[in-house]
C-alpha cells in the first residue's frame, strides 16, 4: 500500500547538498586562518631579523637625504626647527625708525633741478642720463632693480613693476647706444623743441586733521614702489621715518582726483560736442 507523499517535506538530496556545503565552507574558512596565522608569524620573524642587523646608513648625498627611522625620532633633534619657539614675547622688537635729516635749502634746490632736468615735463617718464646699450631689460635692472650705490652715486631704483623694454618709456638723453659721442653731432645732438609744459609740481599732501597721515599728492600709475622715492637712498626730498611697514596705502589714502580716468562726460565737458557714433546702414 503506497502512503501520499508530503509536499512540505524536504527531500533527502537537498538536505545533504547543505550539509556537504556547510562541512566545505568551514575548511576553507579554518585552513584560511591556520595559513594566515602562518604568514603572520613568518612577517613578524622577518621584521625581527631586519631589526637585528646591522644597518648603519651610507654617507648621505647632498641632492637626497636620508629619511630617519621612526623608531629614532624619540631621541631625534628637529635639525631646521631646533630650539623654535612660539612664545611673542621671545619675538625681536621691530627696528627703531630711521633717523631722517630734513635736506638744507641748496640741497633741496640741486635736487628739484636734477629731477627736473631728467623730464620733458612733471610726471614724465625721467630720460637716461648715461651711455645705454640694452639688449634686454637685465642690463637695467642690474643697477635699477634694487638699491644700488655706485662710489658717491644712488642709482634710483624702480618705482614700477619691471617691464620687458626700459627705452619705450625712458628716452637716452645722448642717443640710443653707447657710441653716439662718434656720431655727427646733427645726429648725436639731435634736439626736437617741444612747448608742452605739464600740470604744476604736486606739494605736500592735505591732511584729514591735525597729526593725521597726509595723503598722497600725486596718482600711484607707474608709481607702487614707494621706497624707490621715499626710502633711504630715494630720489625724493621726502623720506620716510617707518620704511620696515608693508602697506603705505593703509595709512596714506589716495586722492581721488588725481586718480580720477577721464570719462567720455568729462570729455564732453572739455571739447563741448561729440562727433555721431558711426551708424551701419540698414540692409
Amino acid at each position: 500500500m503506497n502512503r501520499p507523499s508530503d509536499p512540505n517535506r524536504p527531500r533527502p538530496t537537498s538536505r545533504k547538498l547543505a550539509t556537504v556545503a556547510a562541512v566545505v565552507a568551514f575548511t576553507i574558512g579554518l585552513s584560511g586562518y591556520f595559513m594566515g596565522l602562518l604568514q603572520t608569524g613568518a612577517s613578524a620573524g622577518r621584521i625581527r631579523e631586519l631589526a637585528t642587523l646591522d644597518q648603519t646608513p651610507p654617507n648621505p648625498s647632498p641632492q637626497a637625504p636620508l629619511a630617519p627611522r621612526y623608531r629614532d625620532l624619540a631621541a631625534r633633534t628637529l635639525q631646521p626647527n631646533h630650539g623654535w619657539s612660539s612664545s611673542l614675547a621671545d619675538l625681536a622688537p621691530p627696528p627703531a625708525p630711521a633717523e631722517v635729516h630734513p635736506l638744507s635749502g641748496v640741497e633741496l634746490a640741486a635736487l628739484i633741478s636734477r629731477r627736473d632736468a631728467r623730464r620733458a615735463f612733471n610726471g614724465a617718464p625721467p630720460s637716461v642720463p648715461h651711455p645705454v646699450d640694452q639688449n634686454h631689460a637685465a642690463s637695467c635692472l642690474a643697477c635699477h632693480g634694487q638699491p644700488t650705490r655706485i662710489g658717491p652715486i644712488t642709482v634710483p631704483q624702480l618705482s614700477h613693476p619691471p617691464y620687458t623694454s626700459c627705452l619705450q618709456c625712458h628716452a637716452p638723453s645722448g642717443g640710443p647706444t653707447s657710441t653716439w659721442a662718434t656720431l655727427p653731432p646733427a645726429m648725436s645732438m639731435a634736439v626736437v623743441d617741444n612747448t608742452f609744459v605739464g600740470l604744476a609740481a604736486t606739494s605736500t599732501g592735505s591732511r584729514a586733521y591735525t597729526g593725521a597721515p597726509p595723503m598722497l599728492p600725486h596718482p600711484t600709475w607707474m608709481r607702487q614702489n614707494c621706497l624707490s622715492c621715499h626710502g633711504e637712498g630715494g630720489s625724493s626730498a621726502i623720506k620716510t621715518t617707518h620704511s620696515s611697514r608693508q602697506s603705505c596705502l593703509q595709512c596714506h589714502a589716495l586722492d581721488a582726483t588725481l586718480e580720477y580716468i577721464p570719462s567720455s562726460r568729462s570729455l564732453l565737458d572739455v571739447i563741448g560736442t561729440l562727433p555721431p557714433p558711426p551708424v551701419a546702414p540698414v540692409p
